[in-house]
């Protein structure tokens, strides 16, 4: 039995450097239009976040505390309910100021370690539920502010500074400002 050999054609209807020619314009001006800073920050999957027009971005992440409908979680560890946050009559949140305050500790090691000045280190980025009362927001911004002290007390009090570098993570809304 004689194999029949494939015939292949004499003239090509297209160009195929003209089609890799289109296809490299097409990759260049997809990178283009590509955000290249990309997101800091991922948002917890249980959140609805508030809506800003802004459009400044911090330039480095240390910390994220969220506060959500059941938990504050400092780092995506669960430090306290947020029942017991806005039943608490104090400002501070003894859980959450243990976890702050040795984070603190740690970053500060770190840029002294790195010949910074430890005032600068730590930024805190707040990831907080729209429908969640102002109050629990208020409590958990004044804690870690107190993040230089191991407790509420006050005793202990150093001169070093706790988180006062905050920013809170928002949905953008379109037409933000600079």
């Amino acid at each position: 039995m004689a194999r029949k050999m494939r015939q292949y054609a004499k003239d090509v209807p297209f160009s195929l450097t003209s089609m890799m020619d289109m296809m490299t314009i097409i990759l260049v001006f997809m990178i283009k239009n590509i955000d290249a800073e990309g997101q800091l920050v991922t948002q917890a999957e249980n959140l609805v976040l508030p809506v800003s027009t802004s459009k400044i971005q911090p330039k480095e992440v240390s910390l994220t505390v969220i506060v959500d409908a059941g938990h504050v979680l400092v780092d995506n560890q669960k430090v306290i309910t947020t029942e017991e946050v806005l039943a608490s009559k104090d400002l501070c949140i003894p859980a959450v100021l243990s976890t702050l305050y040795e984070r603190r500790k740690v970053e500060e090691e770190h840029a002294l370690a790195a010949g910074l000045p430890a005032d600068e280190a730590g930024q805190v980025v707040i990831q907080i539920d729209k429908n969640i009362p102002y109050d629990a927001m208020y409590k958990v911004m004044a804690t870690c502010g107190f993040a230089n002290v191991p407790n509420c007390d006050g005793s202990g009090t150093s001169l070093r500074q706790g988180y006062t570098n905050l920013s809170f993570a928002v949905m953008m809304k379109n037409g933000g400002e600079e």
